[in-house]
């Protein structure tokens, strides 16, 4: 009888940490004094929450701090280019697309800044504003250093749009060289499978299909692609 009363009070004194330790994660940061590289060490510890699938609410938590404590230190200083920058990647991040866009535009209204343009022709894509999207894409091609860390995934949005509007071979084009930058990229060598796939070379379909295997083995699209276009030619 007394081992029956003991299990219900280990699971709440289990329940009881669990929830103290949510309690210290979640308020600690709040009393740090903000600075932009606290701001931006929550930026990335959101990024890091984000990639995996069953922390996104604790991801956002992070990046609705972050947007915060970087928008207190911008009503101190507002022409400050890091956290202007730091804004767009947070409100991008929270899926605050539209939000996104009104506030990089009014950044590259006083100043050009290919961080801030790149945030934004990403959240035109989401938009689904393709024309504006390729447009800004296009200025911050133009004006980012060529060994810019976003260069790859412009490259991957700007084929993603041409496979939107059904111009292959630019998205062709544009795929192979997100590809050729960033190589273990499971999901971008899929989807110029697809192209190459739907432009009849399905050879090329099939080695880009396996390479997407040969990073993610059970990528189930990239299987049944990859059999669909064996089926289609002598390979």
């Amino acid at each position: 009888m007394s081992q029956g009363r003991r299990h219900p009070l280990l699971a709440g004194y289990y329940w009881i940490l669990l929830f103290l330790g949510w309690i210290t994660i979640a308020i600690l940061p709040l009393g740090a004094q903000d600075s932009y590289s606290a701001a931006l060490s929550l930026f990335w510890d959101g990024r890091r929450l984000e990639m995996a699938e069953t922390r996104k609410a604790e991801s956002q938590l992070a990046f609705q701090r972050s947007l915060a404590m970087t928008e207190r230190l911008l009503s101190k200083e507002p022409s400050n280019p890091d956290l202007q920058t730091l804004k767009t990647w947070n409100l991008f991040r929270l899926h605050r697309y539209v939000d996104t866009v009104v506030y990089a535009q009014s950044v590259l209204n006083t100043r050009e800044d290919h961080r801030v343009l790149e945030t934004m022709a990403e959240a035109l894509f989401f938009l689904n504003k393709n024309e504006e999207a390729l447009s800004a894409f296009g200025r911050y091609f133009t004006i980012a250093p060529e060994n810019d860390d976003r260069r790859s995934s412009a490259f991957y949005y700007v084929g993603e749009i041409y496979f939107r509007i059904k111009k292959y071979e630019h998205a062709d084009i544009a795929f192979s060289t997100a590809v050729s930058m960033e190589k273990n990229m499971y999901y971008w060598w899929y989807r110029l499978g697809l192209v190459k796939e739907i432009l009849g070379q399905y050879r090329r379909a099939y080695e880009a299909f396996n390479t997407s295997l040969s990073l993610k083995s059970n990528f189930k699209p990239a299987l049944e692609a990859r059999e669909r276009v064996k089926a289609k030619s002598s390979l």
